[in-house]
Protein backbone atom coordinates (compact mmCIF):
# COMPACT_ATOMS: atom_id res chain seq x y z
CA UNK A 1 0.00 0.00 0.00
CA UNK A 2 2.81 2.41 0.84
CA UNK A 3 4.46 1.79 -2.53
CA UNK A 4 1.34 2.75 -4.46
CA UNK A 5 0.99 5.96 -2.45
CA UNK A 6 4.59 6.91 -3.24
CA UNK A 7 4.02 6.24 -6.93
CA UNK A 8 0.86 8.34 -6.93
CA UNK A 9 2.69 11.18 -5.18
CA UNK A 10 5.50 11.02 -7.76
CA UNK A 11 2.99 11.14 -10.62
CA UNK A 12 1.21 14.09 -9.02
CA UNK A 13 4.52 15.99 -8.79
CA UNK A 14 5.21 15.41 -12.49
CA UNK A 15 4.76 18.58 -14.50
CA UNK A 16 4.19 19.29 -18.17
CA UNK A 17 6.01 22.38 -19.32
CA UNK A 18 5.78 24.08 -22.69
CA UNK A 19 8.87 25.97 -23.83
CA UNK A 20 10.24 27.51 -27.00
CA UNK A 21 12.98 25.89 -29.06
CA UNK A 22 15.28 28.79 -28.19
CA UNK A 23 14.68 28.29 -24.45
CA UNK A 24 15.29 24.54 -24.85
CA UNK A 25 18.53 25.21 -26.68
CA UNK A 26 19.75 27.54 -23.93
CA UNK A 27 18.74 25.23 -21.05
CA UNK A 28 19.12 21.70 -22.41
CA UNK A 29 21.21 20.42 -19.48
CA UNK A 30 18.76 21.77 -16.93
CA UNK A 31 15.81 20.35 -18.87
CA UNK A 32 17.47 16.93 -19.00
CA UNK A 33 18.00 17.01 -15.23
CA UNK A 34 14.40 18.03 -14.52
CA UNK A 35 13.07 15.29 -16.80
CA UNK A 36 15.32 12.55 -15.43
CA UNK A 37 15.11 13.52 -11.75
CA UNK A 38 11.63 15.03 -11.36
CA UNK A 39 9.80 13.22 -14.18
CA UNK A 40 8.86 16.58 -15.67
CA UNK A 41 7.80 16.48 -19.31
CA UNK A 42 8.45 19.20 -21.85
CA UNK A 43 6.78 20.16 -25.09
CA UNK A 44 9.13 22.20 -27.26
CA UNK A 45 7.49 24.64 -29.65
CA UNK A 46 8.70 26.59 -32.64
CA UNK A 47 6.63 29.61 -33.67
CA UNK A 48 3.96 28.53 -31.20
CA UNK A 49 3.56 25.05 -32.72
CA UNK A 50 4.45 21.93 -30.71
CA UNK A 51 7.25 19.99 -32.41
CA UNK A 52 8.76 17.52 -29.95
CA UNK A 53 8.36 16.17 -26.45
CA UNK A 54 11.09 15.49 -23.92
CA UNK A 55 10.18 12.60 -21.63
CA UNK A 56 12.03 10.17 -19.38
CA UNK A 57 13.69 7.17 -20.94
CA UNK A 58 11.33 4.97 -18.91
CA UNK A 59 8.29 6.67 -20.45
CA UNK A 60 9.85 6.40 -23.89
CA UNK A 61 10.44 2.65 -23.38
CA UNK A 62 6.86 2.20 -22.14
CA UNK A 63 5.47 3.99 -25.20
CA UNK A 64 7.78 2.06 -27.52
CA UNK A 65 6.74 -1.28 -26.01
CA UNK A 66 3.06 -0.28 -26.20
CA UNK A 67 3.48 0.59 -29.89
CA UNK A 68 5.33 -2.64 -30.65
CA UNK A 69 2.60 -4.64 -28.89
CA UNK A 70 -0.10 -2.83 -30.88
CA UNK A 71 1.71 -3.59 -34.14
CA UNK A 72 2.13 -7.23 -33.14
CA UNK A 73 -1.57 -7.48 -32.24
CA UNK A 74 -2.51 -5.87 -35.56
CA UNK A 75 -0.55 -8.42 -37.57
CA UNK A 76 -1.92 -11.30 -35.48
CA UNK A 77 -5.42 -10.05 -36.32
CA UNK A 78 -4.51 -9.75 -40.00
CA UNK A 79 -3.15 -13.30 -40.00
CA UNK A 80 -6.29 -14.64 -38.28
CA UNK A 81 -8.53 -12.86 -40.77
CA UNK A 82 -6.46 -14.11 -43.68
CA UNK A 83 -6.81 -17.68 -42.45
CA UNK A 84 -10.58 -17.25 -42.13
CA UNK A 85 -11.00 -15.74 -45.59
CA UNK A 86 -8.26 -17.26 -47.74
CA UNK A 87 -10.71 -19.58 -49.51
CA UNK A 88 -13.29 -16.88 -50.21
CA UNK A 89 -13.08 -15.32 -53.69
CA UNK A 90 -11.72 -11.77 -53.71
CA UNK A 91 -14.79 -10.41 -55.48
CA UNK A 92 -17.02 -11.73 -52.71
CA UNK A 93 -14.86 -10.06 -50.05
CA UNK A 94 -14.85 -6.75 -51.96
CA UNK A 95 -18.62 -6.85 -52.32
CA UNK A 96 -19.06 -7.53 -48.60
CA UNK A 97 -16.75 -4.60 -47.77
CA UNK A 98 -18.61 -2.25 -50.12
CA UNK A 99 -21.94 -3.23 -48.56
CA UNK A 100 -20.58 -2.71 -45.05
CA UNK A 101 -19.21 0.72 -45.97
CA UNK A 102 -22.53 1.75 -47.54
CA UNK A 103 -24.45 0.56 -44.47
CA UNK A 104 -22.08 2.45 -42.14
CA UNK A 105 -22.40 5.66 -44.19
CA UNK A 106 -26.18 5.33 -44.27
CA UNK A 107 -26.26 4.87 -40.49
CA UNK A 108 -23.94 7.84 -39.98
CA UNK A 109 -26.12 10.03 -42.20
CA UNK A 110 -29.23 8.93 -40.30
CA UNK A 111 -27.56 9.84 -36.99
CA UNK A 112 -26.48 13.25 -38.32
CA UNK A 113 -29.99 13.99 -39.63
CA UNK A 114 -31.54 13.08 -36.29
CA UNK A 115 -29.34 15.73 -34.61
CA UNK A 116 -30.55 18.49 -36.94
Amino acid sequence: MIISIIILEQEAMQMLKIISAMEARKNLGQIMNKVSLSNDEYIIERAGKPLVAVITIQEYQRLKNEREQAIENFFKTVDKNYEKTKNIPLEEIETAIEEAVKAAKKQELKELQSKI
